[in-house]
């Protein structure tokens, strides 16, 4: 199969290990043109196929490729074939960590159960896929390759979310030229460039010489009227270096004749300046009107005095030039869609006909002399664009269409009519999607065979009896959409519509009686934003969008999609399978449905942000929080209908809601099949599928940590380890980091804070300054957390905040979230203090300030710490010895069914683990932490269990937790500095004697004392103990163990003999000692 190792093909005289190891596994690639060929061959079809599976899900995520080529070099199917074994490679066989601490309304139980399910249906998925492509191989029957891979799509998409953005930078470089025009353009420069004498010259010359090279490369590249504007420029800039070089010349021989010749120049240079202008300014009028003989000759006379010309021809020219000027951004808008936007989806923009006429309009005056009868106001005439009617029949093509304006074909682009108002009539493409844009005035409008849209621009006369009557918009085949825009708010509120797509019928809904405009064969509708629309589906499939507020949608039959943008709305999904997307901030939307089919229910929230879960009468009651820290009024999703009621009993009718939030949680309320009374009872809910975790927090341990200088960061606190700085050294307004504490809210023992103040007298004033302030929690276990320069002084002046007092008071430097293990979370604020202490007792201050802790509404998720990636150890015995260093993640052990034993060092923190697989197949994994290398001695007072964390001094062993798993529980096993034994038995959160070193005491009786010591303490042991180094006087072939229920000594396979201290003694030490396994 031509397998390589890091890029160096195998051969069979090569060694390989008998036990790969993990970097064996990633560094392993394959030929794909040979994987091919041994697919193709019936004989090792299937093994092939199988072992590439196995070794796709065993390579790390991180790993390249297993296939070695690139795409570009495989066959269709070896590169569908390659795409399932990276997807393979990506996934996970380990049950999939729910969030430790849950939300009260999450049944763990039995959501546990279910996304172990659904990581199972994603490994078969592909694995069936891998497996289809190799017999459609080996068949070479490719559409049922297509058919294999296409079953699979929805697992594997499943997995992958691929988002890309990309952002373009331009660099824009300054010529030389530019600086010389920016400094032209200067009082100095313009001062300096034409002064007297010699210095004018200087400085005006090579200004002059640009500008005339400048004009000169312009008028290049330009062509008419330009290119004689900026030639023109020219001739009059080398007019004057030329000018500037005779007046410096005879500035230079004192000439008396240099102020005449200056003078004569000016005038020169002023009338051409003058007379070209006028030529000008009518040679631009007669670009857009025919001006006879004697109107050119009178307009010039009349631009070159600088006269008003006559108004008739002013009106025809603004006329004519607005008519050009709109017409031309309408082609240009329309250019730029075809070439940006809308490249993708549109072929040609037809734009509608319109007519431009002068409107007579006040413009009123700033200042006016109302006693000498002067008017507030001038009259003047301004040009007013007026749509006018457009008839079109384009079924078979646009191509006799004036005014089309075409971009690059496509097979399933449309085309998009921009008609605006006006009474249309227009039959669109018949083969292509037709998209309508209009407003006001009489419309009938015929799409085609494919999907068309109808966009109806609103303005608050749209529909009235007297502009609408008689429209028409004709969808045809397709699946066509009528979409409601308009520029509607709260100011400027609209009654709304009545959509009935079912009846054909669009009228407003404060005129019932007007003729409303037909609807014939649209299936989707789009609400108008900011009013109250009524829509009304069909019997078939529709696609509802509302935007309105306390908008009302009945949908009807059929399997419909259902979009909630505005306020408080109210579906009727009807029968059908029915998918909703409600968007955040919609206030209190209801829906409703009957329970027969499936209903899934898309939330534009995250899953912390549910709150609760309840049934209020008949309904399913949803409870989520709005705003940064739920301080908002909640948002709120009622089912109506989930119960009927029966006399005094609720009976379940719809137990098919499935709810998916914003980060990809799939959710399923656990509802009882029948309920008691009418009181609203709080229910629990089932997690189908674990979303998208955030991204993991750094893990703090050392005592100080400059903070990262990203907008947004999150950091990882153990409790148990010393006290950690957290640093402000780049102070930010913009930017926050998130804290989460492994602790709960009431092992905050105390917060406090200190800082540097100074009161200085000024005139009759005293000012007060801050610095150097810091916030410190302390914890029930004595740890502190310190925020270091988390405070500064407000750069702002100071106000008056009592008496003579003047402060700016304290602003934060980066803003801080906490979030503490229980779910409760707080937002750090100033801290809090008196400007009459600081002042009476200025220097460095210490004060409580609970209260900066501001506690924010609901319960928030708990996110882990980054980890390292996992190493997999061997299936035989294995020493691991963790070397001293700072931690930037967790470390991650994971055995397989094995012996381990671990050396680690202070402050080390360790996830221990068993594939699922190899748990479930043969057995965990059994796990020796040893501590006798460890400068500090660790004892029995040393050993803590927590739930899921071992506490061992300060090293902290995190354990899978056994709500998140049905594989037995790990075998881990802790030896103290004194050698003894105390193994873990993690689902009674035991932590138990199971063996003690008798060479750590100097007697029998010693030992005896150690034990009862134990017994005195009520410390948990083994029913037998077993006593490493201690036997009998006169055999020592026989291991002796302590019975701790009897309180005997006993003999190994003598249970019933029991033993006195006379007949055992401690054996001699040997010269080095290996710790046995017992």
């Amino acid at each position: 199969m031509g397998a390589s190792l890091n890029g160096q093909v195998l051969s069979a005289s090569q060694p390989i290990p008998l036990e790969p190891d993990q970097t064996f596994m990633d560094a392993l690639q394959f030929d794909p043109a040979k994987v091919e060929g041994r697919l193709q061959s019936p004989k090792h079809n299937n093994s092939c196929a199988g072992l590439l599976f196995e070794l796709g899900v065993l390579r790390s995520a991180s790993a390249q490729s297993l296939l070695t080529a690139s795409s570009s070099d495989l066959s269709a199917s070896m590169q569908s074939l390659g795409k399932l074994l990276d997807s393979a490679q990506q996934l996970s066989l380990s049950t999939p960590s729910l969030p430790e601490n849950l939300p009260g309304w999450a049944d763990k139980i039995k959501s546990r159960s279910m996304t172990s399910m659904g990581v199972g249906l994603q490994g078969y998925g592909i694995y069936s896929g891998i497996m289809g492509t190799a017999e459609a191989l080996k068949k070479g029957d490719m559409v049922d390759a297509g058919i294999n891979l296409g079953g699979i799509g929805t697992e594997v998409s499943s997995l992958f979310l691929e988002r890309g953005l990309e952002s373009v930078g331009r660099n824009m470089m300054l010529n030389g030229g530019k600086v010389f025009a920016g400094f032209s353009a200067t009082s100095a420069g313009k001062f300096l460039a034409r002064g007297a004498g010699l210095l004018a010259s200087v400085l005006t010359l090579p200004f002059d010489i640009y500008t005339a090279i400048k004009a000169f490369n312009d008028a290049a590249s330009a062509t008419g009227k330009q290119a004689q504007d900026h030639y023109f420029n020219a001739g009059l800039s080398l007019t004057s270096a030329g000018l500037s070089i005779v007046l410096g010349v005879a500035a230079l021989a004192g000439f008396s004749a240099a102020g005449p010749v200056g003078i004569a120049a000016a005038a020169v240079l002023i009338l051409g300046s003058r007379i070209y202008s006028a030529a000008r300014q009518v040679d631009d009028i007669d670009d857009y009107i025919t001006l006879s003989i004697h109107e050119r000759w009178r307009s010039g006379w009349f631009a070159f005095t600088g006269q008003a010309l006559d108004q008739d021809i002013l009106d025809r020219f603004l006329i004519a030039k607005t008519d050009t000027s709109y017409g031309e951004r309408l082609k240009k808008t329309a250019r730029g869609w075809l070439d940006n936007e809308l490249k993708d989806s549109v072929e040609a923009v037809v734009l509608g006909s319109y007519l431009v006429e002068l409107q007579p309009v006040k413009h009123w005056k700033l200042q006016w002399d109302a006693a000498a009868g002067e008017s507030p106001y001038t009259d003047a005439k301004e040009p007013e664009i007026k749509e006018t009617d457009d008839s079109f029949d384009a079924s078979e093509g646009i191509s006799h269409i004036p005014g089309a304006i075409t971009g690059s074909p496509g097979e399933n682009k449309g085309l998009l009519w921009q008609l605006g108002g006006g009474n249309d009539t227009v039959v669109g493409v018949k083969n292509r999607p037709n998209y309508f844009s209009f407003t006001t005035g009489k419309k009938v409008l015929t799409g085609g065979e494919k999907n068309d849209q109808f966009t109806f621009q609103i303005t608050n006369d749209s529909v009235e009896a007297s502009g609408q009557a008689g429209s028409r918009l004709l969808g045809g085949d397709g699946n066509d959409a009528l979409v409601l825009l308009g520029n509607v708010s709260r100011d400027n509120p609209h009654p709304g519509f009545d959509i009935d797509l079912q009846g054909g019928k669009l009228s407003r809904r404060d005129s019932p009686d007007s003729v409303p405009v037909t609807l014939d064969s649209i299936e989707n509708v789009e609400t108008l934003a900011w009013a109250t629309n009524h829509v009304t589906g069909t019997s078939q499939a529709n696609r509802i969008v509302l935007h309105g507020t306390h908008d009302v949608a009945d949908a009807g039959d059929g399997d419909d999609e259902i979009t909630i943008k505005g306020f408080n709305s109210q579906v009727n999904g009807g029968a059908g399978t029915d998918r909703y997307f409600i968007a955040d901030e919609t206030g209190a939307t209801t829906l409703i449905e009957d329970g027969k089919h499936a209903s899934v229910i898309e939330m534009d929230w995250a899953f912390e942000r549910i709150q609760s879960w309840h049934i209020d009468g008949t309904s399913l009651v949803l409870v989520a929080l709005r705003g940064i820290d739920g301080e908002l009024p909640e948002t709120t999703l009622t089912i109506r209908g989930v119960y009927r009621q029966i006399d005094d009993k609720r009976h379940l009718l719809n137990d098919k809601l499935v709810f998916n939030t914003q980060d990809k949680y799939s959710l399923k309320p656990d509802l009882p099949q029948h309920l008691d009374g009418h009181d609203t009872l709080t229910v629990k809910a089932i997690i189908l599928s674990i979303g998208e975790p955030k991204k993991s927090a750094q893990l703090l341990i050392v005592s100080e940590y400059p903070l990262s200088r990203e907008l947004e960061s999150s950091y990882f606190i153990y409790r148990n380890l010393p006290s950690t700085v957290l640093d402000v050294q780049h102070e930010s307004d913009s930017s926050f980091s998130t804290l989460y504490l492994d602790y709960d809210s009431q092992q905050i023992e105390a917060v406090e804070a200190d800082y540097t103040v100074s009161s200085t007298r000024n005139g009759r004033f005293d000012y007060l300054h801050y610095k150097d302030v810091n916030m410190t929690l302390r914890f029930t276990d004595q740890k502190c957390l310190t925020l270091k320069n988390m405070a500064r002084n407000r750069p702002t002046p100071g106000s008056n905040v009592a008496g003579s007092l003047i402060a700016s008071g304290l602003v934060l430097t980066h803003r801080f979230l906490l979030v503490m293990r229980d779910g409760t979370s707080f937002r750090v604020q100033p801290p809090l203090h008196s400007y009459f202490d600081d002042h009476r007792q200025p220097g460095r201050k210490t004060v409580q300030t609970r209260q900066s802790l501001v506690e924010r509404v609901g319960h928030y998720l708990m996110t882990q710490p980054a980890s390292h990636s996992a190493m997999v150890l061997k299936p035989q015995a294995q020493r691991v010895n963790i070397d001293a260093a700072v931690q930037a993640g967790v470390y991650v052990l994971e055995g397989q069914a094995a012996t381990y034993d671990i050396y680690p060092t202070v402050d080390t923190i360790l996830r221990l683990s068993t594939s699922a697989a190899i748990a479930n197949a043969i057995g965990t994994s059994t796990w020796n932490i040893h501590t006798q290398h460890l400068s500090k001695p660790i004892s029995r007072e040393h050993i803590r269990l927590s739930d899921a964390q071992l506490w061992i001094g300060r090293i902290l062993i995190l354990l899978p937790n056994d709500e998140a798993t049905d594989a037995p529980m790990e075998t881990v096993r802790v030896f103290t500095s004194a050698g003894h034994r105390y193994d873990i038995q993690q689902e009674f959160a035991l932590v138990y004697l199971a063996e003690i070193n008798a060479h750590a005491y100097s007697s029998v009786e010693a030992v005896q004392l150690h034990i009862r010591l134990h017994h005195q303490g009520n410390h948990p042991m083994a029913d037998l103990v077993f006593i490493r180094h201690l036997q009998l006087r006169t055999d020592n072939s026989k291991s002796v163990y302590y019975d701790s229920v009897a309180q005997d000594w006993t003999l190994e396979g003598d249970w019933s003999r029991k033993l006195h201290n006379d007949d055992i003694c401690i054996a001699q030490p040997a010269v080095t000692e290996i710790a046995v396994d017992h």
